[in-house]
């Protein structure tokens, strides 16, 4: 066919995709192709069809070749950066979409995803000014909004990260990611009341939310019925608010709680529930219910009102581990967290990291780590000096009895950091600059567990300084309890 002829067909695959039609839309492309396998157009059309029926690899490769065939296409390089982005390789979107920017494109979508793949790469600094570009070309736009929130909170601006979240839910009252993100905001920068109102809205934005036929609990007295409260988040949230059963069982006549297995031997043993059940366990007969993690919202806790008398879990005498004979300081040190958390990358550290700790005499090292990450297994498999007792952790009654037996524990923001501070041992929690919002901000010390002490970053991404004080501190230390 000639030039015009084919720029006519092509234009009716255009069409076909537009209307959602792609297997049409492709059959048309790869007869095309065999005319003219160099063309741009087509090769960026294809390349669109390819990623919207989840070809992702196919659909980057022919981009790919557009790009080469027509260098200067802005709308090329775009879809190429949305691939990227879809394929969780921010740094090619972002590479591909600043050359988007460079050749003219001023779309507030392409400073949306150039802003998402700079978030990811962990730079927020400039995710806010992309985010910002999107706003100001786009006013409406709820997400540009919420994601500015979002890089202010990484940013530890709490003030602007509220007054951009409060800009999406003026134009979506019904946005649940934006609440969520605010109600963080509020409860980090210690407004409790009004985040935990918030956060009790909105907090299962990201899972399925458990539904029961009985009332839910609002905090009422509720004597001589049995109040079910059930899991919902990770170890640490579920050790955490285990401060609030007492609370809760004064004022209901019966407590059954939830937990994940790992769990229920040591809340069992702590006696902090009437019953204890494992996730996926027949539930027993109950009248009320409420999830754990809306306790402190039901209850109306504030920093100054929150109960924090411990210990309140208890191990038995009988599962004390194997501990090295001697008068030295015993230091338990957990370093990462769980990989799937939404913030590992941030939280967590390398054991390399711990290594000025490691230096300091007069201290027995002791791995609290369960399990040690694939990255680091050669560095502790080298380590002489460090015992190593998480391998045997298989659930938390044996944690929290290594944990007893610890002078002090040093961690990062882990499960480990709670369980210690619930068992009221000495505990240094690393963390990183933007923290999780129950740590607040700059302060050394938490409402949450007296025994505790914060080392925080100051620089983004960097345990060097943090680690450092924490060696000073526990050398100090040592030399006291010597």
């Amino acid at each position: 066919m000639d030039p015009s002829q084919f720029q006519s067909v092509l234009k009716g695959a255009f069409d076909l995709h537009n209307a959602g039609r792609h297997t049409e839309a492709e059959g048309v492309c790869r007869s095309l192709m065999r005319q003219n396998p160099r063309d741009s157009q087509l090769l960026f059309l294809l390349g669109m069809i390819l990623q919207s029926t989840g070809r992702s690899l196919e659909a980057r490769q022919h981009l790919e070749a557009a790009a080469v065939s027509h260098p200067q296409s802005a709308r090329i390089f775009n879809a190429l950066g949305f691939v990227h982005l879809h394929m969780k390789n921010p740094a090619g979107a972002a590479a591909c979409y600043d050359r988007a920017i460079e050749l003219g494109l001023r779309e507030a979508n392409t400073y949306y995803s150039l802003g998402n793949a700079c978030h990811q790469l962990g730079q927020p600094e400039r995710a806010v000014r992309l985010f910002q570009a999107a706003t100001a070309l786009n006013p409406q736009d709820t997400a540009s909004w919420n994601n500015l929130g979002k890089c202010w909170q990484d940013l530890n601006r709490l003030e602007e990260s509220l007054a951009a979240y409060d800009r999406a839910l003026a134009l979506d009252p019904h946005y649940t990611l934006a609440r969520y993100g605010r109600a963080l905001s509020l409860l980090t920068a210690g407004r409790w009341a009004e985040g935990f109102r918030e956060y009790n809205q909105s907090r299962s934005h990201g899972i399925k939310p458990r539904q029961f036929p009985q009332p839910a609990w609002q905090g009422e007295p509720i004597p001589g019925q049995t109040l079910f409260l059930h899991a919902e988040q990770g170890f640490g949230d579920a050790i955490q608010y285990a401060r609030f059963l007492p609370a809760a069982r004064a004022l209901a006549g019966t407590v059954i709680l939830e937990c994940r297995p790992e769990l229920k031997p040591l809340f069992t043993h702590s006696s902090i529930a009437d019953t204890v059940i494992a996730f996926g366990e027949p539930i027993p007969a109950f009248d009320f219910w409420a999830s754990q993690v809306s306790l402190p919202g039901i209850l109306g806790v504030s920093p100054t009102t929150i109960p924090n008398c411990v210990p309140y879990l208890k191990t038995p005498s009988n599962h004390a581990p194997q501990m090295a004979t001697g008068r030295k300081l015993k230091v338990g040190l957990a370093w990462a967290g769980n990989p799937s958390h939404h913030n590992d990358a941030a939280r967590s550290a390398r054991l390399s990291d711990f290594l000025p700790l490691l230096a300091v005499p007069d201290a027995t090292f002791y791995s609290l780590q369960c399990p040690v990450p694939e990255g680091d297994e050669a560095d502790f498999r080298s380590l002489s000096g460090v015992m190593d007792l998480g391998q045997g952790f298989h659930e938390f009654l044996a944690t929290a009895a290594a944990v007893t037996e610890m002078d002090l524990v040093i961690t990062v923001d882990t499960a480990i950091a709670h369980l210690a501070g619930a068992l009221a041992k000495p505990v240094w929690t690393l963390l990183p600059l933007a923290p999780d919002w129950r740590w607040m901000l700059e302060r050394e010390d938490t409402p949450w567990y007296p025994t505790m002490r914060l080392f925080r970053q100051t620089r983004r991404s960097e345990w060097g300084p943090v680690m450092l004080r924490a060696a000073e501190e526990l050398n100090i230390l040592t030399k006291i309890y010597v």
